[in-house]
């Protein structure tokens, strides 16, 4: 019997940390899954392309899962992102995620393959990992039509739930809802958030956003939940700003703000989305709009 049997709401996706040596930070990326747990967000998946999982090793990324699962220890349900650069390694991953314990998996086509490479890959999952697959169908990895999504879903009964982030989201949101609806038990939106009352609006009942204000866009969906569109967009007007800046820096800054990241190292250097003194100073300004709202994990200062 799965801990968890329908997987909704906001998935917090964890960055990873890395130390000075640009080893993984474990201790920070226990942090922020007990973070997830602790500030109300409804699930966490890590490594998708928040957590970079195009930066990590093999060994290190399956030691990795058990130490957030245990660290969640069944609190949330924790999706493992499986993505990889070939189908072998993917199934590798979905591998490691039945023998660990994972909830759910996630997975995108490998990087350079096609629509054929990615219906394939999501048939053998099935065959690798027997509990709830998730399609994530993005621009970059292969995406499939509606159509080709449909019909996987038909093949595959193991495939659960689509996150669905070809631009614009919200319109394939809504052709997703209207093709499988039915028969998928949660569609997730993408974008960090950007477009999440539009999205639920259109059919979705679950968003993946990086996971530093997830508590906040949180809220912006219970709201939406209890009938309160009204707050709810209105919430979601004053985390936009935020959201619009997002990088990887903004992410690892916004987590060392809130008392969760120790480190800020970045494993490949961020250039000119290394955030300044400026930066910084207009983040403070924007937090101002929202912080009323953060229940846990207050921000700290600059």
């Amino acid at each position: 019997m799965p801990r968890f049997t329908h997987l909704k709401g906001v998935f917090g996706l964890l960055p990873t940390p890395y130390r000075e040596d640009y080893e993984i930070h474990t201790a920070d990326l226990r942090r922020a899954a007990d973070f997830c747990c602790r500030s109300g967000q409804h699930g966490i998946v890590w490594p998708v392309m928040v957590g970079e999982f195009y930066f990590l090793g093999e060994e290190e990324r399956i030691r990795n899962l058990d130490a957030v699962l245990e660290e969640v220890n069944g609190r949330l349900p924790v999706v493992f992102g499986c993505s990889g650069v070939s189908i072998q390694q993917v199934l590798l991953f979905a591998r490691a995620a039945q023998k660990a314990g994972a909830d759910s998996i996630i997975a995108m086509a490998p990087a350079r393959s096609n629509a054929a490479i990615a219906i394939e890959m999501f048939h053998r999952l099935a065959d690798a990992y027997d509990g709830p697959i998730m399609v994530q169908n993005a621009a970059a990895y292969a995406p499939l039509t509606g159509e080709q999504i449909a019909k996987l879903v038909e093949d595959v009964p193991s495939i659960e739930y689509i996150k669905e982030e070809r631009p614009p989201g919200p319109k394939h949101i809504a052709e997703v809802h209207r093709l499988v609806g039915d028969k998928v038990k949660t569609i997730f939106g993408g974008f960090a958030g950007r477009f999440l009352p539009d999205e639920l609006r259109r059919g979705a009942d679950g968003c993946m956003p990086a996971c530093e204000i997830a508590d906040l866009l949180a809220k912006v969906m219970e709201k939406w939940w209890a009938g309160d569109e009204a707050g709810a967009r209105a919430l979601h007007t004053g985390l936009l700003p935020l959201i619009n800046l997002e990088t990887h820096p903004f992410m690892r800054y916004i987590l060392k703000r809130r008392g969760v990241f120790t480190s800020l190292v970045e494993r490949a250097p961020a250039g000119t989305l290394d955030l300044d003194d400026e930066d910084k100073r207009e983040i403070s300004i924007l937090i101002q709009a929202i912080e009323d709202e953060v229940e846990h994990y207050p921000f700290g200062p600059e």
